[in-house]
């Protein structure tokens, strides 16, 4: 790819996406990353080593999650020369060829570093406000030397980010998440999403708890009886996230064909899904707990994230009684449903 192909493809990314308004959320800039992310990726970059040591990714990502997917921190590299020095002037043909061959990719892809680090750069500052990040501005190189991962990283931490106060709503609305979902791939989608934003805020939502949302939200909905009867029967070291995601996609797709066959096309928000009805009032009363502890997290921080790790466990296991027990009272509605 030649730096105008890299470039080209920056603009193109540019006129696409919708600039931000006001102070940069974290949605904001997690919608920012995941638009730059795709367009690194893509860039050949690297080429001289035996597999690909490295990624462009590493101009916006921070440094210790791109060493731990990649081995190392993202290295800066340097400008190398027209031609190799290391060639001796009486290596042969062969030796010559190589070692030329191997130098012009090193000339690439520091083309290509530079045209993506301009490109993504240019991306961010026209994405936000320059009132946001006129901090960085030199007087006289202004934003020449202000690089995409400066700039990001000044935004992260200068735009207010996600506080524990603004996510007190968010595990309730986590359990509604399948009265609106067009189907099992959107929802899952929703609630990992859902679970990151959680993670980027310092209150870690765990596999299990997940596991045990959606558990119940089918076991409510009975979309799949079929599916959850034999979900409900495996042994309770199979019962991952994982695994759950693997049985209700396949259990959706299944769906899908019956409906189309019968010409009707029912998305899940159209039926009987799982509301705050369905919940029982104990279930709720756990729920608050866990609510208040992430409103004491808003005012005490990382001092009372112990305590809502704890109340998390609770909660989930909990919710995973209350699923076991809808299976026995809802036996006799899954066969009659299966017999229609």
């Amino acid at each position: 790819m030649t730096p105008e192909e890299i470039t080209a493809l920056f603009t193109a990314a540019s006129t696409l996406f919708t600039p931000i308004t006001g102070n940069p959320s974290d949605d904001d800039l997690t919608d920012m990353r995941e638009i730059l992310m795709p367009l690194l990726l893509g860039i050949p970059y690297d080429e001289t080593g035996p597999h690909p040591r490295h990624n462009l990714i590493g101009l916006i990502e921070a440094t210790a999650t791109y060493t731990n997917d990649w081995g190392a921190a993202f290295p800066i590299p340097a400008r190398p020369a027209s031609y190799d020095p290391a060639i001796a002037a009486d290596a042969t043909p062969v030796v010559r060829a190589r070692m030329e061959a191997a130098h012009t990719l090193r000339l690439q892809d520091y083309a290509s570093h530079e045209a993506a680090e301009r490109g993504a750069a240019k991306f961010i500052r026209d994405a936000v406000d320059e009132l946001w990040y006129k901090d960085l501005k030199h007087h006289r190189s202004f934003y020449n030397s202000v690089t995409a991962k400066q700039l990001i990283d000044h935004l992260d931490a200068n735009c207010g980010g996600l506080h524990p106060v603004d996510l007190i709503s968010l595990p309730t609305e986590m359990m509604g998440f399948y009265a609106t979902a067009e189907g099992i791939p959107e929802y899952i989608d929703k609630l990992e999403d859902a679970q990151r934003k959680l993670a980027r805020a310092n209150l870690p939502m765990l596999d299990v708890q997940l596991l045990a949302i959606a558990s119940t939200a089918v076991l409510a909905a009975q979309h799949f009886p079929r599916a959850t009867d034999e979900w409900e029967a495996m042994a309770p070291a199979l019962k991952t996230w994982a695994t759950w995601k693997t049985t209700y996609r396949a259990a959706h797709i299944a769906r899908k064909r019956q409906l189309l066959a019968s010409g009707s096309a029912e998305p899940l928000n159209r039926a009987h899904a799982v509301t705050a009805d369905n919940f029982p009032a104990d279930t709720y009363d756990k729920l608050d707990g866990y609510l208040d502890n992430l409103a004491n997290a808003a005012a005490h921080e990382k001092s009372t994230l112990a305590q809502l790790v704890e109340t998390n466990a609770t909660l989930t296991q909990h919710t995973t009684a209350t699923s076991t027990a809808h299976t026995h009272t809802d036996t006799t509605t899954n066969k009659f449903t299966r017999g229609k």
